[in-house]
């Protein structure tokens, strides 16, 4: 009678492939944490910008040309915005270039373009009302 089993080599084949089998997976799911966290720092970023670019708009003025930087807490940490402002093709028509990063004079993690224009026509004052 012969003993069947697995020789040495046999095994050490298995293991080998079983071993790189795990190393794949650990980069690949190291790999997915880091886009993970990339992704949600641009995420983030992006909401710092869009909430500077609101501001502008909201603010009942064009902004004047030039630029400016600042810093916003978002997400449980601190994001540093710059905006430049620039004329449009049109006077009523400001072009704004907002870039965030997650350190002050780092390398912008997004940048938002838009453009802002002044109302064309001017609102109405409310008519007042006549006393009798």
């Amino acid at each position: 009678m012969s003993a069947r089993g697995f020789t040495l080599l046999e095994v050490v084949v298995a293991l080998l492939v079983v071993a790189l089998g795990l190393a794949a997976a650990v980069e690949l799911t190291t790999l997915a944490a880091g886009n993970a966290l990339s992704l949600q720092q641009k995420t983030l970023a992006d909401w710092v910008a869009m909430n500077r670019l609101a501001t502008l708009r909201t603010a009942g003025s064009l902004p004047a040309a030039g630029s400016a930087t600042g810093h916003a807490a978002m997400g449980g940490g601190t994001f540093y915005w710059r905006e430049e402002v620039s004329g449009g093709a049109l006077p009523q028509v400001r072009t704004v270039r907002i870039s965030v990063s997650a350190t002050a004079g780092g390398p912008a993690l997004v940048t938002l373009r838009s453009s802002l224009a002044a109302a064309l026509v001017p609102v109405a004052a409310p008519a007042a009302t006549a006393t009798p």
